[in-house]
């Protein structure tokens, strides 16, 4: 009986001692297994890291990429900007040397026809109506010394021509009454002068007694029928702003024919 113990008991020893054997090998199985896992974590975190690395390179390398597209698109753009203003620049450039040529010939045929048309204006004041006919006239010959000026430029003297030109052309569009002597069958009046436009010429002396208008078919003052007498008065009257406009019962000439 104390030798089946004994046997028993080497059995359960040697049970336990390929137990523990067994138990160790499964520990160290367990812990290389652990390891292993542990290294593969690390080297999947490392390389997600390399991988997160080159991705976020990658954008900044891309997002250089597109700038610099960017900024050769715009460089091509100015480029084109600058050879189109280049191109507008040089036909501005031609347009003008053409202007500058036209201007010389222009210059040139300009001042022989300003020196004519001032010949016409004083011939067509020296012919019009008379009134303040020695101004006019001294107006013209003032006219005709500038033209001949070297310091004016043709600008100027074709802008004093045409302002010569206005003045008189403004007297046919208005009326207008002044006082001043008038020589009449070797006898001086003080008179009222009353211009109409162009169209006609009247007086009317201080003291009423006498008036008449200008003929300029005979070049001479003719007398005014008394019947336009008060006619003559009122239309005074209107050119002096005493009164409203009104319908002027007078006589007007007729070209060509009589009053």
């Amino acid at each position: 009986m104390r030798r089946l113990d004994k046997t028993a008991g080497s059995l359960f020893l040697s049970a336990l001692v390929v137990l523990l054997v067994h138990s160790g090998a499964r520990a160290a199985s367990v812990k290389d297994s652990l390891d292993v896992v542990t290294a593969t974590n690390s080297s999947a975190a490392s390389s997600q890291q390399k991988i997160d690395d080159l991705s976020r390179e990658t954008r900044n390398l891309l997002e250089e990429y597109r700038k610099l597209i960017d900024g050769s698109e715009y460089e091509a753009a100015y480029t084109r900007e600058l050879q189109e203003l280049e191109q507008s620049q040089a036909q501005q450039i031609a347009a003008l040397r053409e202007q500058i040529v036209q201007a010389r010939v222009t210059q040139q045929r300009i001042v022989p026809l300003m020196r004519s048309m001032a010949d016409s204006l004083e011939k067509f004041v020296v012919l019009d109506l008379p009134f303040h006919q020695e101004d006019r006239i001294a107006a013209v010959f003032d006219l005709k010394e500038r033209l001949r000026r070297p310091d004016l430029s043709v600008s100027a003297k074709f802008r004093i021509l045409l302002e010569a030109y206005q003045l008189e052309q403004d007297y046919g569009g208005n009326i207008e009454s002044w006082r001043g002597p008038l020589q009449l069958e070797g006898e001086e009046l003080s008179v009222e002068y009353l211009r109409i436009g162009r169209v006609a010429l009247y007086f009317q002396s201080l003291d009423g007694s006498s008036s008449g208008y200008w003929n300029a078919k005979e070049q001479n003052w003719a007398p005014l029928d008394e019947r336009y007498g008060r006619g003559l008065v009122q239309a005074l009257r209107v050119a002096q702003n005493l009164t409203a406009p009104q319908l002027l019962y007078l006589p007007l000439p007729v070209v060509g024919g009589e009053s």
